[in-house]
């Protein structure tokens, strides 16, 4: 069986990936130009606030900081590259690892690692969030360095990185499970929400789904343009 196990490697949406990073920017630009204004009319009307309201300069000087504080955090996550972060997996017959940008390895979780559970009915299951941005997980359980089964999660939510194969990512690898680990349970949730059968395949199935996703996201980005546009003609 083991030469019909395909290895699958991550594959990032760029359109939505692109899309969101450059939402990320154009919301550094947009609070950048409301500090800018803000600022130049306090400078503008420092007496009155003075004489009249020094409360309100209190709270516009907060709301400043607060700003530049979001700002400075938005610029330093999308321009930091250290080691260390996520951006590639490859799943084989061996299990999955993980890379940074440079291709170094990271992680590496193999079939022959994994164990069973000692608590629940089953030893490898799908974890959603209920979070605003839900978010999905594969649990397994891996032996810690006392010996002990504890529970792991496998994720391929990549920070800042969207996935195009998401989902397969999560089905090759449990159909590895089914493959290398037939003495590992698969909750039957799982089973049927990511169609564990040998002759379905889920591509076309989330295709659509992808699509949806990655559109949104760019009309989010226009969205956003134009609002940009609006407000430069606003303020200049």
């Amino acid at each position: 069986m083991t030469e019909k196990f395909q290895t699958i490697v991550s594959k990032v949406n760029k359109t939505a990936t692109y899309s969101l990073i450059g939402i990320m920017w154009i919301a550094i630009i947009m609070i950048i130009m409301v500090i800018g204004t803000v600022f130049e009319n306090m400078y503008n009307n420092i007496s009155q606030y003075f004489e009249n309201d020094l409360g309100i300069f209190f709270l516009l000087v907060i709301a400043i900081i607060l700003l530049i504080l979001c700002c400075l955090a938005l610029i330093l996550a999308l321009t930091n590259r250290k080691k260390g972060k996520i951006r590639k997996a490859i799943i084989d017959e061996k299990g999955v690892t993980f890379y940074d940008s440079r291709d170094n390895i990271i992680n590496i979780i193999l079939y022959s690692e994994l164990q069973q559970s000692r608590n629940l009915s089953h030893d490898a299951y799908m974890y959603s969030t209920t979070s605003r941005y839900p978010q999905s997980y594969l649990n397994v359980f891996l032996r810690n360095k006392a010996g002990e089964s504890v529970l792991t999660s496998i994720d391929f939510n990549f920070e800042y990185v969207l996935l195009s194969n998401q989902i397969e990512m999560y089905r090759q690898f449990l159909i590895g499970i089914q493959y290398f680990r037939p003495d590992l349970k698969i909750s039957q949730q799982t089973i049927k929400e990511y169609d564990l059968s040998p002759d379905s395949s889920p591509r076309k199935k989330y295709e659509k789904f992808d699509l949806f996703i990655s559109a949104f996201i760019f009309l989010v980005g226009l969205g956003l343009i134009y609002v940009l546009i609006l407000l430069v003609r606003i303020l200049f």
